[in-house]
């Protein structure tokens, strides 16, 4: 049994610095350090518009659109054999939450991100 756990804590170590590595390109818009992390059939849901968009466009605004200030908190990482879900808070500014969910697929041994979804949190005062 505890090589199960063990394995499962460097599964978990694993998304978390994939989860950082894409966060980290978000930060720079940099397509190049997130396109080794996506698979080649990798889909974005705007959870805000429920719009699906083309790999095109998420490209674009990813390059157009770097996020310097982006922070996370509240990671949570959820492994079932050979997918994961990472979910986290984010945060460009005090005032403004999003939460994001990113679907994971282990392949080869290697985790790919084949989903994404974000969308903006309420706060109630």
């Amino acid at each position: 049994m505890n090589k199960r756990i063990g394995a499962h804590t460097d599964e978990s170590k694993i998304l978390r610095d994939l989860n950082e590595q894409f966060i980290d390109a978000f930060r720079r818009g940099s397509w190049e350090a997130l396109r080794p992390i996506l698979s080649p059939g990798f889909s974005y849901l705007d959870g805000n518009t429920g719009e699906v968009w083309p790999m095109d466009r998420y490209i674009a605004d990813l390059e157009r659109s770097p996020n310097p200030n982006l922070v996370i908190d509240d990671v949570s990482i959820h492994i079932d054999g050979d997918t994961a879900v990472v979910s986290s808070r984010s945060s460009s500014r005090p005032d403004r939450y999003n939460r994001y969910v990113d679907t994971y697929e282990r392949r080869m041994g290697a985790w790919l991100c084949v989903h994404a979804c974000v969308w903006a949190l309420q706060w109630l005062p």
